[in-house]
């Protein structure tokens, strides 16, 4: 047994065949090298039977309710093959991904995980804010990294699970590698979802994130960048009281996490994580080579503190946020205004989310003629443009 696919559902049948059936027509490995598990969260659907017909080969793990991502963990302790396979009901890795990302780490063994390119049926595409940090739906897992990090934390039911995991890989002393020619498909099928819990999660488990793993300073830094951005995207999204809820629940959690000991990541893997040294180099080297003295940052993204500090400490003057994201109107970031337009000789893309920097540039371009910094180039090192 080489590989072991573990997929999480939740009331999505026909997605979850349909994955099912990608995967038994595509997985290029003979039969007896690879199995599936599929963690069905509770669905009142016929998602079990429905598998039980159609896949008998298929190893089934039924809960009672739904507990999210976590759930995961139910298969980890039972699957047999050293190279785990995340993904959710509706998305499955493309032709090649497999076999690339099992090479990957054959050969590379100081990497635990091996992340690609998620893109979805109309082109766009996905990826994590923070550029390594995995994917819990399309990555290809070294379980004994798994049997000594540990699996999904459980209070990560929705949203930013991976983020949390991921840490704790990055800290261990291995790493994720992003490999770009390993590809996976995400439907994005519809579901029915919370935006109150969706919007309660996000703020809620960001904060934990924070107090959990980043050290003192960082942490009062990111607690206030992630409360002001997420407590907009909720109140636009008229989920106010969501984010308010969240409030309440890091409190407790800040609490708990001080109690019971903090676990702050190392300088290494913050600057690993963050970039914050290697993004104030970058604007420093590139604001002297361009007699660059004033800049806008775009955009008002998860990771801005890193660009915002790069900025202040090359003596730059800060003229505007650039964002278009509605939810951001009429905010300002540490005294500096969130608009649409405003002078300046240079601009900083802090968002370094490699799904999104093609489409923030363009963006630009279209009204700013001077010079642009993409951030999403101090990252290239960890980036491998073909597997193995």
């Amino acid at each position: 047994m080489k590989l072991s696919y573990v997929i999480v559902t939740h009331n999505r049948r026909e997605s979850l065949l349909r994955t099912l059936g990608i995967l038994f027509a595509r997985t290029p490995l003979p039969p007896k090298e690879w199995e599936a598990y599929v963690v069905d969260n509770g669905s009142k659907d016929g998602t079990l039977p429905a598998v039980r017909e159609q896949f008998p080969l298929v190893r089934t793990i039924r809960r009672p309710r739904n507990e999210g991502v976590w759930s995961r963990n139910y298969a980890f302790g039972v699957v047999h093959a050293p190279y785990i396979v995340l993904l959710d009901d509706d998305s499955y890795p493309l032709d090649g991904a497999v076999v690339r990302s099992i090479e990957h780490l054959e050969s590379h063994h100081s990497c635990a995980a091996v992340a690609g390119r998620v893109i979805h049926p109309d082109g766009t595409a996905e990826a994590c804010a923070l550029p390594n940090v995995m994917l819990s739906g399309a990555v290809c897992l070294r379980n004994s990294v798994l049997d000594q990090v540990g699996g999904f934390a459980r209070e990560f039911v929705r949203k930013a699970g991976e983020y949390d995991l991921s840490f704790r890989i990055w800290e261990a002393g291995y790493s994720i590698d992003r490999v770009e020619d390993v590809v996976y498909c995400h439907d994005k099928s519809p579901a029915a979802r919370s935006d109150f819990l969706a919007h309660r999660m996000d703020l809620r488990n960001n904060l934990i994130l924070a107090e959990r793993y980043l050290p003192e300073d960082l942490c009062q830094q990111y607690r206030q960048d992630w409360t002001q951005r997420y407590m907009a995207l909720a109140s636009k999204a008229g989920c106010g009281l969501a984010a308010r809820v969240a409030l309440c629940e890091a409190r407790v959690w800040r609490m708990r996490e001080r109690m019971r000991g903090r676990s702050v990541l190392s300088p290494k893997t913050v600057e690993t994580i963050f970039h914050l040294d290697s993004q104030a180099a970058a604007i420093a080297d590139w604001a002297t080579q361009g007699h660059i003295h004033s800049v806008a940052i775009a955009d008002f993204g998860k990771n801005i503190y890193a660009t915002y500090r790069g900025c202040v400490a090359a003596g730059l003057e800060i003229t505007a946020i650039l964002d278009p994201n509605p939810a951001y109107k009429g905010l300002f970031y540490r005294g500096i205004p969130v608009c649409l337009q405003a002078p300046a000789q240079g601009v900083v893309i802090a968002n370094i989310n490699p799904a999104q920097i093609d489409g923030i540039e363009r963006r630009l371009q279209q009204h700013f003629a001077g010079p642009i910094l993409r951030l999403w180039e101090t990252n290239e090192p960890q980036i491998i443009r073909q597997a193995a």
